[in-house]
Order: structure tokens, then C-alpha cells, then sequence
């Protein structure tokens, strides 16, 4: 259905009739020809008002763009991808020792500092944590805390390292016997008691006699511990050893009434100690061992009394 417009449809009515009007034949005329013009142009009109007002038919075909989402793709916003470094990277927040291995029992290898980043090369086993990374400071690969680190890339594709043996460390020493002549203290390695006015050893070795048979204690922890871990007696040349001791700190005793000590000390010389701590019955000597080092010189001063 269409609807003309009435107006347009009356005057070109009004048109036709009038053209027609002009024509009729008189008497003493013959007929005219029919204006050919006017009737063309009124049936051209009428075709427009119709074609104007023509409905759409359901099945006209529109045509589609060529790319069905180029103006979806030409208004949004794709979103942008951060990306992640061709190399694991490890950073801090608080400058961090790398060790040889997880934890304190390990030596200090490098260093990573908070104004760098180290390549990661591998990861702990378990929930260890710690990575691997380049050691920063040159040398094998070292094993990072996570404590204060940020990691940047992947690290799930990394090979996992076993962790390494726990190096370990010695503490060796030796016990000597004061060479100070009571009746003439001029002699080298004596000094003379303010208390009791004699002379004594001075407490410092001077190739002296080494003495055999004195057991030595070692203690896990400082010397307040109570924590026994073993004993060593000393050899012929007066030393102690103490082997496979992980890092820490230990504490080595040589008490003068135990472990049979009284029977050389007391009964084959008499006397008192004279180093680490004159006059005191127990002796100590506190450690701090470092991972994998092996430290001597923790040794102890008997001064005999003169027969």
C-alpha cells in the first residue's frame, strides 16, 4: 500500500484536464494533436510519487561490508600486553647474601643488591625457598633468598637442582704447661701475681711442653649451652680436633675435675690455668664456625706448681 500526495495528485490532474481543454476540436478547426510533452511529464510525476512512497520489500538486498567487524574493531580499545622478559629475572627490596646453597650452613658467594637484577637459572626443590641465579658477583651460580625478592618471567620451565652437601668445618687446638720458674721468675714466660706475690706462666705459648691425655668437650650452641656433642683427647704433640661440624656456634670446655682431667692435671703437675681464664677451674672456649672452614688456635695454658 502507498499513499500520494494529494496536492501533487490534483495538480497534475488539473494539468492534464486543461491540456485536453486546449485541445477539443471546433468547427472550423480539425483536431489537434495530442500534447505528447505534457502527457509524459504528468506520468512521470505520478511514477516518482509512487516510487517515493513505495514500502521497502522484506527481501531487498543490502550490501555488507566487506569486513563484518570493522567498525566494531575500529571503536574498541584491544588491550595492551605486558611483556615478560626473554630471561627469569630476580630483584630485591633489601640487599641479600647468595649462599652455595639454601641457608645459613652455606658460604657467602655473592652479593645482589637492590639496584640490580640477577638471571634466574633454576629452582629449588620442594618448597625451598630460594632460586638460582648468575651469582652477581662472578663465579658459580649462587642460591638467592626469596625473603625480599621480586621475579619477573617464568620460572616453572626451569630445571630443578638438587641441593648440595652441607660443607663442613673443623675446630682444632692444644693444651701446654707453663715453663716459669717459681724460684727464678727473670725466666722467659712469667709474670708475677699481685695476690699471691709469686710469679706465674704469662699465659702466652712459647714452644713449651704440650701435654697429653687432657680431654676437651665441645658444646652445640654458646657456652651457657648444656648440649654435649662430643669429646676429644689430646695427642702426643697436645692437640684436640673436633672434624664434620657443620656452621654455628660451639663452645669448647676443658673442665680440670672432669673426665679424668684432675689425675693429670692436679695429681701429675698441680697448678691452675692460666689461659684462656687464669685461676678458673673451667675453661672455655666460645666459636662462631663459618660454613665449610676449618679454624685452629683455640687452645688452653696449664701452669704447674714448681716441685
Amino acid at each position: 500500500m502507498f499513499v500520494v500526495n494529494k496536492k501533487l495528485f490534483f495538480s497534475v490532474i488539473a494539468l492534464a484536464l486543461a491540456t485536453l481543454a486546449c485541445g477539443f476540436p471546433t468547427a472550423s478547426t480539425p483536431p489537434p494533436e495530442i500534447n505528447s510533452e505534457a502527457t509524459q511529464l504528468a506520468a512521470t510525476i505520478v511514477a516518482l510519487q509512487l516510487t517515493q512512497n513505495a514500502p521497502v520489500s522484506a527481501s531487498t538486498n543490502v550490501a555488507a561490508p566487506e569486513n563484518p567487524t570493522a567498525l566494531v574493531a575500529a571503536t574498541a580499545t584491544a588491550p595492551v600486553a605486558t611483556a615478560l622478559p626473554t630471561k627469569p629475572m630476580l630483584s630485591v627490596s633489601v640487599n641479600t647474601n647468595c649462599r652455595s646453597g639454601p641457608g645459613l650452613k652455606y658460604p657467602i658467594t655473592g652479593s645482589v643488591l637492590t639496584n640490580g637484577s640477577s638471571e634466574i637459572v633454576a629452582q629449588a626443590p620442594g618448597s625451598t625457598p630460594y632460586l638460582i641465579i648468575r651469582n652477581p658477583d662472578g663465579g658459580a651460580d649462587c642460591w638467592a633468598w626469596l625473603e625480599h625478592a621480586t621475579v619477573a618471567g617464568v620460572v616453572n620451565n626451569l630445571p630443578i637442582l638438587a641441593i648440595p652437601p652441607v660443607p663442613l668445618g673443623s675446630i682444632s687446638g692444644f693444651l701446654w704447661v707453663e715453663d716459669c720458674d717459681d724460684v727464678n721468675p727473670a725466666n722467659t714466660g712469667c709474670i708475677n701475681n699481685t695476690n699471691s706475690g709469686f710469679a706465674e706462666g704469662d699465659g702466652a705459648f712459647h714452644n713449651e711442653l704440650l701435654l697429653q691425655g687432657i680431654t676437651a668437650e665441645l658444646f652445640a650452641g654458646k657456652c651457657s649451652s648444656s648440649t654435649s656433642m662430643a669429646t676429644a683427647v689430646t695427642n702426643a704433640n697436645g692437640a684436640y680436633k673436633f672434624d664434620n661440624l657443620e656452621a654455628g656456634t660451639y663452645c669448647i670446655v676443658v673442665d680440670t675435675f672432669k673426665h679424668g682431667n684432675d689425675t693429670v692435671l692436679i695429681q701429675q703437675f698441680g697448678g691452675v690455668f692460666t689461659f684462656p681464664n687464669r685461676n678458673e677451674p673451667i675453661q672455655r672456649h666460645q666459636v662462631d664456625l663459618l660454613p665449610g672452614k676449618h679454624v685452629n688456635g683455640f687452645n688452653f695454658g696449664w701452669d704447674d706448681f714448681e716441685q
